[in-house]
């Protein structure tokens, strides 16, 4: 950040600066309420609230067939275009998930659609039961009463035979919902997709362009479906069509990525040489591993060990690729010689590293001298931009706590929160069963009315002597605003310890209702026994005991068309990724086979969302929206090539 940008900021936090949201502010830019609320935490550097990125609160139908009857709040943010002159509709971001925040990924969202940014607004919010949205379905009493299992993510789930149907944390959550005359049936596919218009009139505008990622590319083509209107293109990336049975296939989402690979080693001469019949190794190494006869440093080697570079090249967005390794890796394993590509693997655990001074110096190895040293002082400057960058983004984000201090919590909140917590870990010591108790007890104050007599009893219950007077003072010395403030750092706080939980509840919530009637743990048996690679169960097992037990509780509920694909001939663009481990990219494909106006591409090198791995993807995005009938090339997929990795003993056989 410049000094420019330095006085920019002060500018607008001493509200001398230009407001870029006023209409927004007033609450007048639609017939829909809007409320301004504080950004989550973190923001960029370079992101100013109120003038380059706004945050609030707006209001939907709970059921859009009742448009009179129960409204629900979902928050949103706007990401201004960097232009003056912006184009009138925005590039509309639907999350994954389903039941992910986009509320709480602003930097990462900024850093992705900022090619978007230079002739456009970016809108995304957090959907009905979603992220921070989810406030509608949540249940606070299960939550108080289990706490401390959910604060270390040891909730219950339910056995595939139902046998714990009754009586696991996901069954008395759904029965707290159920009594408070919560219809979670109206928290579905269809409902998001007819909130969408509904926002964006809200937010003032009037056509806008889709970009889903994930189960957004589920929302985007049911919009296309029950709510078309306004919409001028559509990108789909990860595609998820909700026809396509997406739990009966987990073993896919492993098996196709493999056969990625397979492919593009023999379609690459030297890979192709050197690790011939590729697909034959791989089932011949895992029946090996299988039998125990595949040893690597002296202990056997599952298959699911074989699987795991497979799957988890996915979400590595940054890093080296490991695709270039995994033949040798394959062929190592078969060999049972030496193995040094397996030890460079394993050895860190399947993550390949951010590129650093050593891929630098590798890279520029055959450089003449002077030029090499040229190289190694940008590599050095890099390194200083890199620590530059993150300190300021350290002092902005100290800077904005100290801004939400003061005008949310109030500084007598900030003090008691900080002694409170230094009390309760005194208080605790080394009894789990006293610190179970206090974590439910904090947890309850979440859902009451504001009072100090509520925190003095909390505070008389877990703490004692000195601290018990000192803190119960900080209480009789908060005004109304800062006892307000410490609440509302409670509802923070314990928000923070339930992600996890909430993050599989509302998964569930949109998996079991919607999925489940067409999907069954039978059926994911017998398609993963149908697999070409063996013991694929061994790596996907657990998943799907795991989602198909945690939607015993849940009541299915049958969805009109679910199963029927889309028909429309809005102009789209479909996105499969060759490593995508969570939708296969196959299903880009099937996803437009009744849309009359569709593209498909597939991205090499590229995980679950192709425009978080490759820049080019953002290229042909842009240009899409610019101009939706354009029909693209395949310069991106073409771009993008792989350095097969042959280690030394494969160098010494040829």
């Amino acid at each position: 950040m410049d000094y420019t940008g330095i006085l920019a900021l002060i500018s607008f936090l001493t509200g001398n600066a230009e407001d870029g949201f006023a209409t927004l502010k007033a609450g007048t830019a639609g017939s829909t309420q809007i409320t301004q609320i504080v950004c989550p935490r973190p923001l960029p550097v370079d992101e100013i609230e109120g003038k380059t990125v706004f945050c609030g609160r707006v209001q939907v139908p709970e059921d859009h067939a009742k448009t009179d009857g129960k409204k629900i709040s979902l928050d949103f943010a706007i990401l201004k275009s960097h232009s003056l002159y912006p184009e009138p509709d925005p590039v509309v971001y639907l999350q994954g998930g389903p039941g992910a925040s986009a509320m709480v990924q602003i930097p990462l969202l900024a850093q992705t659609f900022e090619p978007f940014r230079k002739t456009r607004d970016v809108v995304f919010w957090d959907q009905r039961s979603a992220g921070l949205s989810g406030h509608s379905v949540k249940c606070f009493n299960a939550l108080a009463a289990n706490a401390a299992s959910i604060a270390k993510k040891q909730y219950t789930t339910t056995a595939i035979d139902g046998s714990n149907v009754n009586n696991n944390t996901i069954a008395d959550c759904l029965r707290e919902i159920e009594a408070a005359g919560i219809d979670i049936s109206k928290y579905n596919t269809t409902e998001n997709a007819r909130d969408i218009p509904t926002i964006i009139k809200a937010l003032g505008y009037e056509s806008y362009n889709m970009y889903g990622i994930s189960y957004g590319t589920k929302l985007a083509l049911e919009a296309m479906r029950v709510a078309p209107e306004g919409i001028r293109s559509v990108i789909i990336d990860g595609v998820a069509p909700s026809w396509v049975k997406l739990y009966d296939t987990f073993a896919l989402k492993v098996s196709e990525p493999i056969e990625h690979v397979v492919e593009q080693c023999k379609a690459d001469e030297t890979c192709n040489a050197t690790f011939p019949e590729l697909d034959k190794i791989i089932i011949e190494t895992l029946h090996a591993a299988k039998a125990g006869k595949v040893i690597h440093q002296g202990k056997p080697v599952e298959p699911k060990t074989i699987f795991r570079p497979f799957e988890e090249r996915n979400a590595k967005y940054g890093n080296l690729s490991m695709t270039p390794y995994l033949p040798a890796f394959i062929y190592e394993l078969h060999r049972g010689k030496e193995m040094p590509t397996v030890d460079l693997l394993v050895g860190r655990d399947f993550i390949m590293p951010m590129p650093g001074d050593d891929d630098v110096a590798k890279a520029s190895a055959t450089l003449p001298k002077a030029q090499r040293a040229l190289i190694g002082t940008l590599a050095d400057n890099a390194m200083i931009s890199s620590r530059i960058a993150r300190s300021n983004q350290n002092v902005i984000e100290e800077l904005r706590d100290e801004i939400d201090a003061e005008k949310n919590y109030g500084p007598v909140a900030i003090l008691f929160d900080t002694e409170l917590e230094k009390a309760l870990i005194a208080a605790r010591g080394t009894d789990a069963t006293k610190g179970a108790s206090i974590v439910a007890d904090y947890a309850a104050l979440q859902v009451i009315t504001p009072s100090k007599e509520a925190l003095g009893t909390f505070v008389k219950t877990h703490t004692t002597g000195e601290a018990t007077a000192r803190l119960t003072a900080l209480i009789d010395s908060m005004s109304e605003a800062e006892l307000a403030g410490y609440f509302a750092i409670i509802q923070r706080d314990v928000a923070r310890s339930e992600e996890g939980f909430f993050g599989d509840l509302y998964l569930f919530n949109y998996a079991c209702q919607e999925d489940l009637p067409f999907n069954s743990f039978e059926g994911y048996q017998a398609f993963t026994a149908a697999q070409k690679y063996p013991y694929i169960g061994d790596d996907a097992d657990e998943a799907a005991r795991f989602v198909f037990g945690s939607c015993i509780p849940f009541k299915q509920v049958q969805r009109d068309n679910w199963q029927v694909p889309v028909k429309s001939d809005i102009p789209t663009l479909s996105i499969g990724s060759l490593y995508d481990s969570q939708t296969p990219a196959s299903w880009a494909e099937i996803a437009t086979e009744e849309l009359s106006n569709a593209q498909v591409f597939m991205i090499p090198e590229a995980g679950h969302g192709a425009l978080i791995y490759q820049s080019c993807v953002a290229d042909m995005g842009v240009a899409f929206i610019n101009q939706p009938g354009r029909k693209l090339s395949n310069d991106c997929a073409e771009s993008i090539s792989i350095e097969w990795h042959i280690p030394d003993w494969a160098k010494a056989a040829k």
